[in-house]
Order: structure tokens, then C-alpha cells, then sequence
């Protein structure tokens, strides 16, 4: 497309009966540029607050974009002609469209529609064929045009279709299907305690304080990096002007963030979120079927990242995250992750002893942390009290919304959690959930929550080894406010002398399996990945 469509969520404030569609020219960049460069950017905000600096930014930028890129709205009956049709194939169609009125007048038998239908639907067939013969023998000279063909054919727009609600009556609306999510993905927090403030916790007389520093050209550089493609947040600051701007942008951009992680002030806008429902698999109709996926402030998010690779660097260096961990860390993936365990596994089934490894599936993990104890860990980890400060701010008094097709649901709060969609909601995780290794004697390895325990299972010593531990986990999980799905939890027996001992977590016995998916692995309990090839 050669106009980006700007506003791709709907403002809930905002009622509009036409879709207004922002074109992007170089020349409208540059008025905007030479609009903003004209701000004395440095006096004006080093003489506010980090939120009055923010607002004031903001509305900058704004004012500048209506002031320079014109708006147009959507003809919806000028819709582009496909690359495959022909005046004769419109001919046909036309053909065919009045073929139809004179059967439904009874005109013409149903025969005579259906031969002129048939003829014209082989015709559109082929002609679709040509077309892509055509792009594939040209895509040595017409690289763009056959990817942008394959790309539009990959699209998949599904809306969101009928909901059941706790009383079992079907939601159809779109604003009610999105107030039945928001209320869904609430429900699931972690209760926040009243007498607990995060923004205080972790203020330790041991942990040292920085004073950040964060210059042009690294905010330039992330500026330069961003995917215009992406979806702007609730802000309404789309990637791409963010990106064209990048030169002008940069410097108050810099004295925002430095401002913002030097005194722990963030802006209400870096901590709300449009939640896009993401369907996952199971019935379409079952609200839990869905993963909540945050679209959140782009400059907010930069920040994020300069954060980022500073705890990342202090949790490299000083080898905070446990080896067990293989999800979101450096060098390490789910291959690395399969190749470690199964590697163990084999080694002990291959001299002769039986194996047992249980399958652990954690309840909405991410959406469960509680912030509180979150704020505990990272003290514990060693990080600055100005990280510190910052992180736990930033979780503080966040609010969310629903967006499902063309509408949205109200503000809600969000009182745990790390925010799935963040960049620095995966670290986190790993940091809350690095301590879950701790007395267990068996082998245990994760990937972010995907969570497997293993150990050999001669024994009644062994055996019992193996249900301590997971009496451990049990126990974590209560202490850390998390829940196991204990009817996801399998257990997988290995080795042909093995006495497929049962195992429970709490009072639930968990179910032993043939067949498990591991990482997108199918693994049965003859360690056999022949099923594999036959998914």
C-alpha cells in the first residue's frame, strides 16, 4: 500500500463515522521537521517534570502531524483493482452479477446462471495462475512485487467471533466481547496487597544508586532501528513518524528518558497497554482460549530496551540467571534447551534405568507475578536502587484495555504481572522465576514457564526423590502467589524396566502420557521421533 494507515486502533474517546487515513510524503516529514526543529526542546523541558515533559512532547508532536500531513477519508468503493484482472474479466464478472438478478427474477433457468458462473470462475481461476507464473519467472527484476504477493496471501484477518460468558449466554457485540476479555484477563492477577507499595520496596541501605546517562545518538540509534510497520500504543505515536523524525526527536527524547530513570517518574502513558486478544487453540468461543498481547507506548518501549541492556549486562556478569534457564537468554533457545535435557535423558535410559520426567504447565504465569515479591527478587539479584526504583514504578498502576475488530472495552487496572508485548516483561519473568531450582535434587530445565523435572526412577529412593521435588515446586508456587495447571502437568515414563510409578502435586495425581509436545516436539515415552514427521 502506498498510504499507511495511521490510526490502526480506534480511540475509545474518539466516535468517527468515516476511517481517516494519514498519507505520508517526504515532503510532509520535512515540514513537520522543520516545524519541530524550531522548539527550544532543551530549555523547555530540563524546567518540568518528567510527565509535564512528557505531555508537553506529546502534544508536539501531535499538533505538528495535523498541521502538516493531510488527512483523507477512506473511499471505501475505490477499492484497488487486482494485479490478475482484465477488462474482459470485468466483462464477465459483469456478466455474471446480471445472470444472477435475471435468475432470481426468474428470467433464466438455474442451469443457464450456473454454466455462466462456472465459466467465469475457471476464467478468474486461470487468470489468478497466470499472474503468479508471471511474478515467480520475474522475480529476479521484481523481487518487492512477488513478496508483497506472498504476503498479502499469508494475511489472516479473523475477527473475534461470539463469546460465552460466566453465565453461559453467547456475547456478539464487539464492545461487549471486549469488556468480557478485559474482565477475563483481569481475573486472573495475583491480588495486590494494600499495605505493599512497590515503588517503595527494594530501597535497601546496600544497593547503590546511579545516575544514568543517555545521550542523543543512542535514542537516534533505536529511533533508526524501529519497524513502521508496527502498531502504535494508546500514546497514538506511530512508529514510523517516530523513525522519520528520528534527528529531530532524538535530544528531548533524551532528556525525558535520562529524567525518567534518574528519578523514577513514569508517565501514565508508558504504563498503559491495548491488549489484541491472540487466539491459541481450543474452542473459539472460550475467552480463556485467548492470549492477551500488549501494544504499548513506542518511545516507552525505547526506554525499555536502553533498561534492558543494562540488567542484561549486570545479570551476564555476575551469572545471576540459573543454567537451567533457556528462554530469553543469550545463546541459549529451544534447541539448546531439547538438546540439554534429552541429551541426559537418553544417557540414562541407554545404560539401562528408568527415567521419569514430569511435564510442568504453569497457570497464566506471566499475568500472575506478583509485583511485590517481583521488587524482592531484583534487590536480591543486585540491581541498582535506580533500576530498581524505576522497574517497579513502571509495573505500578498500569491500565489496560481490550481492542477485539472495530471496538474497544474500558480502562482496567492491572495489579500483577509482567506485560506479554513488553521488552522488558520476558527478563523479568526469568528473574522472578530463577529461584524455582532451589533444593530440588533432580534435573530441572525451563524455557521462560515451560517447565520439565527429571530424574532416574530405579528405585523406591529415587522415586521418592522425584515426588519430593515436586512437592518442592508445590511449594514455590504457593509462596510466589503462582499456580500449577495441574491437569496439564504430565508424566512421562522412559526405559523398559520402568514401574510407572505415579506422582501428585498437592492432593492431584497427576496423569502419566505416551506422547508429549515439547517445544513444538512431539516426544513419546520410547524417546521415538518418528511421530514427528507423521504431525
Amino acid at each position: 500500500m502506498c498510504s499507511l494507515q495511521f490510526a490502526i486502533q480506534r480511540n475509545a474517546e474518539t466516535k468517527t463515522s468515516q476511517t481517516r487515513i494519514l498519507d505520508f510524503k517526504r515532503a510532509d516529514f520535512q515540514k513537520m521537521k522543520e516545524l519541530l526543529s524550531g522548539i527550544p526542546w532543551t530549555p523547555i523541558l530540563k524546567n518540568k517534570g518528567v510527565k509535564d515533559g512528557w505531555e508537553f512532547f506529546k502534544s508536539e508532536i501531535l499538533k505538528a502531524q495535523m498541521q502538516t500531513v493531510p488527512t483523507k477519508k477512506k473511499n471505501k468503493t475505490s477499492a484497488k483493482k487486482p494485479e490478475w484482472m482484465s477488462k474482459e474479466l470485468l466483462t464477465e464478472l459483469k456478466l455474471k452479477s446480471d445472470m444472477h438478478k435475471k435468475w432470481k427474477r426468474g428470467e433464466i433457468t438455474k442451469e443457464e446462471f450456473k454454466r455462466i458462473a462456472n465459466s467465469c470462475r475457471e476464467k478468474v481461476r486461470k487468470a489468478k495462475a497466470q499472474n503468479e507464473l508471471r511474478l515467480a519467472r520475474d522475480i529476479k527484476n521484481n523481487k518487492k512485487g512477488f513478496f508483497a504477493y506472498v504476503g498479502r496471501k499469508r494475511k489472516k484477518k479473523e475477527a473475534i467471533g461470539p463469546l460465552q460468558g460466566v453465565d453461559g449466554v453467547m456475547v456478539t457485540g464487539d464492545r461487549e466481547k471486549a469488556e468480557l476479555l478485559n474482565a477475563f484477563f483481569a481475573s486472573v492477577f495475583s491480588q495486590k496487597e494494600s499495605h505493599l507499595q512497590p515503588q517503595q520496596h527494594g530501597m535497601d541501605e546496600g544497593l547503590g544508586e546511579i545516575q544514568p546517562q543517555i545521550g542523543k545518538q543512542v535514542v537516534q540509534e533505536h529511533l533508526a532501528t524501529l519497524n513502521e510497520f508496527k502498531s502504535p500504543g494508546p500514546d497514538q505515536l506511530h512508529p514510523r513518524v517516530l523513525k522519520e523524525l528520528a534527528e529531530v526527536i532524538s535530544e528531548p527524547l533524551a532528556i525525558i528518558f535520562e529524567s525518567s530513570w534518574r528519578t523514577g517518574e513514569v508517565p501514565a502513558d508508558w504504563r498503559r497497554a491495548n491488549v489484541v486478544p491472540i487466539f491459541k487453540k481450543g474452542k473459539k468461543n472460550d475467552p480463556n482460549n485467548y492470549r492477551p498481547v500488549s501494544l504499548t507506548s513506542i518511545p516507552g518501549k525505547i526506554l525499555e530496551k536502553i533498561i534492558k541492556e543494562v540488567v542484561c549486562k549486570h545479570l551476564e556478569t555476575n551469572a545471576v540467571i540459573a543454567n537451567s534457564q533457556h528462554g530469553f537468554t543469550k545463546n541459549k533457545s529451544c534447541q539448546t534447551n531439547l538438546i540439554s535435557f534429552f541429551d541426559r535423558v537418553t544417557s540414562w535410559v541407554d545404560t539401562g534405568n528408568a527415567v521419569d520426567v514430569a511435564y510442568l504447565d504453569f497457570s497464566k504465569a506471566f499475568d500472575k507475578v506478583p509485583h511485590d515479591l517481583l521488587a524482592n527478587k531484583l534487590v536480591k539479584c543486585g540491581l541498582d536502587k535506580t533500576t530498581v526504583r524505576w522497574i517497579c514504578n513502571w509495573l505500578s498502576e498500569r491500565t489496560q484495555r481490550v481492542l477485539t475488530n472495530a471496538s474497544s472495552s474500558s480502562w482496567k487496572e492491572v495489579t500483577s504481572g509482567v506485560p506479554q508485548g513488553s521488552v522488558l516483561g520476558p527478563v523479568l519473568f526469568n528473574i522472578f522465576i530463577n529461584d524455582l531450582d532451589e533444593g530440588l535434587e533432580g534435573t530441572i530445565i525451563k524455557f521462560a514457564d515451560d517447565t520439565k523435572l527429571g530424574g532416574i526412577a530405579n528405585t523406591p529412593e529415587d522415586r521418592s526423590r522425584i515426588q519430593n521435588d515436586l512437592d518442592r515446586l508445590e511449594r514455590w508456587a504457593e509462596t510466589n502467589k503462582m499456580k500449577f495447571n495441574r491437569d496439564k502437568c504430565k508424566i512421562l515414563h522412559f526405559g523398559r524396566k520402568n514401574g510407572n510409578q505415579r506422582y501428585r502435586m498437592g492432593d492431584a495425581w497427576l496423569d502419566s502420557s505416551v506422547c508429549e509436545k515439547d517445544l513444538g516436539v512431539l516426544v513419546d515415552n520410547k524417546l521415538n521421533m518418528s511421530l514427528q514427521c507423521d504431525a
